[in-house]
């Protein structure tokens, strides 16, 4: 068989492979696809999520349900948990838990961020900018800088050196004699704009690919841990050498390089600095959806690197269990009495089947303990009370339902969002100054919304001095009521256990 034919016949058998077996492929080719690529979109993506909980996650599915019922009651009819279980399942969410919550975590898998990227390319291109100039620039500058910097040769480095440094003075000789300056035009900015937006794009979709490498190592460990086969030393030598393995792999190699840019402080001011510049420009006044996702870039980038580093503290936590002497004596034991478990069922195989086999465990000893009985206190009393008949008020209960549906609803989310706005370029925030900029439109509730999210989110409150906040009465009343509170800074990095989970 020809070269040619063979390579086209293996790359048939990959397709048809990919095509059969991969989750991306089932998403996409679903009777559901669209409405499970939005909501996956609507949830994760656009919302800003690394992982959600899975009551907030099934809240959610149920609100979307209810969405889509008034145009399309035929669709997603099941109960939100079928559906989270089956996308589980098929390989489009993963669920885990953290050791500091409460209930299981979702989060997105490769399948899923890769099909989402697909379908979001595919739908946005027809009226996002095709940038050719700019994509077969960044094509050039790659090219150069894999051949300078392949290249061990000191003068080939030396040539390059002295050429950059004739244009540079070259151009700087001709900004000093007073020659205008070339500028991009706001084509070219749009453009090159587009063109690092989509490289974001794929850059956050990538860091799930990394941490299924690393998930897999520690799965792999833990099952030879508990299989009881392996010693200690080999069962460690294979963690050690596997982790080493991912580091020495092209994505771990990239990865660490990844964090130990994104890390530098140097690195985060400068760029920081870039993102706020561009925010400036003229030419970009339009691209609210882009700039808003470029202006979230090194909190979300920040968050997804966070993200993976927790599971190779995982993977490290696992390895140090496997050191513990006591631990690996209780596995001995275990291991001992499933050996007997399993030659005792080899030695019964033979016998005949009407013979009965019984198993007791006694699994609840009884410890006795003085120190255990508690005191003696004296049984409850209960009043005596006569039963009467209530009667509902309909005026009475017309009023408080009037009343309950003229309350506003506190979005403690968006007051959040408020103040990672505020301090999004690393500056304190007070809460006074903050209100100036997004004044109360809840009144007092509100205001204790703020109060609230100090103390989880472990913000600064100072009961030295004090700030006065005017808030405005409601409809059909004209004065001001001004309360005076504790002074509230915001910081820019304050932790809670909402915002653990999406970027800060």
């Amino acid at each position: 068989m020809p070269t040619s034919r063979f390579v086209s016949s293996l790359r048939r058998d990959s397709i048809r492979t990919f095509f059969d077996a991969s989750p991306t492929a089932r998403l996409l080719r679903s009777d559901n696809a669209p409405l499970i690529l939005d909501f996956l979109q609507r949830v994760f993506k656009s919302g800003e999520l690394i992982s959600i909980d899975q009551g907030e996650l099934r809240i959610r599915l149920s609100g979307y349900q209810e969405e889509i019922h008034e145009t399309e009651p035929s669709l997603l009819v099941g109960p939100p948990e079928r559906y989270l279980t089956q996308w589980s399942d098929a390989g489009w969410l993963q669920r885990f838990l953290e050791s500091a919550s409460i209930e299981p975590q979702f989060q997105l898998t490769r399948y899923a961020e890769e099909a989402i990227q697909f379908v979001d390319a595919a739908v946005t291109r027809s009226s996002n900018l095709v940038g050719t100039e700019s994509r077969l620039r960044l094509v050039i500058d790659t090219l150069e800088d894999i051949v300078r910097g392949a290249s061990a040769n000191p003068d080939r480095r030396l040539e390059y050196l002295r050429e950059q440094r004739i244009l540079i003075d070259t151009e700087i000789q001709a900004i000093e004699s007073g020659k205008s300056v070339h500028v991009y035009r706001p084509a070219q900015i749009r453009e090159r704009f587009q063109t690092a937006v989509d490289l974001l794009r794929a850059l956050q979709s990538d860091f799930r690919a990394v941490e299924e490498r690393f998930q897999l190592i520690a799965r792999e460990v833990q099952l030879r841990q508990a299989s009881g086969n392996d010693s200690r030393g080999r069962i460690l030598g294979h963690a050690l050498d596997s982790e080493d393995l991912l580091k020495q792999q092209d994505e771990g190699i990239s990865f660490f390089a990844f964090v130990a840019f994104l890390f530098s402080p140097n690195q985060q001011a400068i760029l920081r600095k870039n993102i706020e510049e561009i925010q400036q420009l003229a030419a970009l006044a339009d691209q609210h959806e882009s700039l808003s996702r470029v202006r979230r870039m090194v909190p979300s980038l920040l968050a997804e690197a966070e993200k993976v580093m927790r599971t190779t503290a995982r993977l490290s936590g696992t390895l140090r269990r496997l050191l513990d002497a006591r631990a690996a004596a209780h596995r001995v034991r275990l291991a001992n009495v499933l050996r007997d478990i399993r030659q005792h069922a080899i030695r019964l195989r033979g016998t005949a089947e009407s013979q009965s086999i019984q198993l007791s465990v006694d699994s609840e000893a009884e410890i006795g303990c003085p120190m255990a009985r508690t005191f003696w206190v004296p049984p409850q009393d209960f009043d005596q009370l006569q039963l009467t008949q209530q009667v509902i008020d309909p005026r009475h209960a017309q009023a408080m339902a009037f009343a309950f549906a003229r309350l506003k609803r506190l979005d403690l989310r968006m007051l959040r969002e408020h103040i990672r706005e505020a301090t999004l370029l690393g500056q304190n925030e007070t809460l006074a100054n903050l209100l100036n900029r997004w004044p109360l439109a809840g009144g007092v509730v509100e205001l204790l919304g703020y109060l609230q999210i100090a103390h989880d989110d472990s913000h600064h409150i100072d009961p030295t001095h004090t700030d006065r906040i005017n808030i405005l009465q409601p409809r059909g009343r004209s004065s001001v009521l001004q309360v005076s509170i504790p002074r509230i800074v915001f910081y820019p990095k304050a932790s809670s256990r909402e915002m653990a989970t999406k970027p800060r």
